[in-house]
């Protein structure tokens, strides 16, 4: 069966000299090669881990321009005062779609004045952003939705990879939430994906591999054992983030 695939979660980029192997020297060309083998028509791509991440944005813009139609830009900032001018210049000048906040590799503070204005410019565009969730970061991202923002959070790898607590507690969240989304990246616990179907429904869960040093391949095919209606998995490898995004 052909299905309309949207990867939500890619790193791409340069990176710091310093960076891990998952942060550093991820190219477009690398990405398109695994999309191309999964069957993945779309995927959102944003920077990998950068001390100038408006220089990283622009990078990635380099790479949604090479190839149209493939790949879709996400700006990513860190708890810096130039942080919102960066969103801005992303969604206004670069034509991207949403936002990476990764609380855990960047130190931000939930309570930065700096996140305050990036999360207030998301509440009135009403773009996505993308939080690396996991374990104990994942209650930074909870109270970004329990302080009343409506625009989309997505919660990569459920929040917690491999953690029931964690990811019992992201589904909590997304059951009081209307505008919380869960992403399925690395999650190992298949179980806790058909449960979060059965407990929020098909619609806010979001397909991601944290590519592209992840094979799409076994990302889709965990999606398309479960246990759910065929047009659940639909919706969860595709349908949602083609919504989302508005393409």
């Amino acid at each position: 069966m052909s299905r309309l695939i949207i990867d939500f979660h890619n790193h791409l980029g340069k990176g710091d000299p310093d960076a891990g192997p998952l942060q550093r020297d991820l190219y477009p060309d690398m990405l398109i090669r695994v999309m191309d083998e999964g069957g993945v028509w779309k995927s959102v791509v944003f920077p990998v881990k950068y001390r100038d991440f408006k220089a990283a944005c622009d990078e990635i813009k380099g790479y949604v321009d090479r190839y149209p139609g493939r790949l879709i830009g996400f700006g990513r900032v860190g708890d810096t005062p130039d942080a919102p001018d960066i969103v801005e210049y992303c969604i206004d000048e670069l034509g991207f779609k949403g936002l990476k906040i990764h609380h855990g590799l960047e130190n931000i503070d939930p309570d930065s004045p700096n996140l305050k204005k990036v999360l207030d410019i998301a509440e009135e565009r009403q773009f996505p952003i993308i939080f690396d969730a996991f374990s104990q970061t994942a209650e930074k991202v909870f109270k970004v939705a329990e302080a009343g923002y409506t625009f989309p959070i997505v919660m990569a790898h459920m929040g917690g990879l491999w953690n029931v607590t964690w990811m019992d507690r992201c589904i909590e969240h997304a059951e009081r939430y209307q505008n919380v989304y869960l992403e399925t990246s690395s999650v190992l616990l298949f179980a806790k994906i058909e449960e979060a179907v059965k407990r929020i429904g098909a619609d806010r869960i979001i397909f991601g591999t944290d590519g592209p040093g992840i094979h799409p391949a076994p990302e889709i095919r965990k999606i398309e054992i479960l246990h759910i209606p065929e047009a659940d998995k639909d919706k969860i490898l595709g349908l949602n983030a083609k919504r989302l995004l508005g393409i």
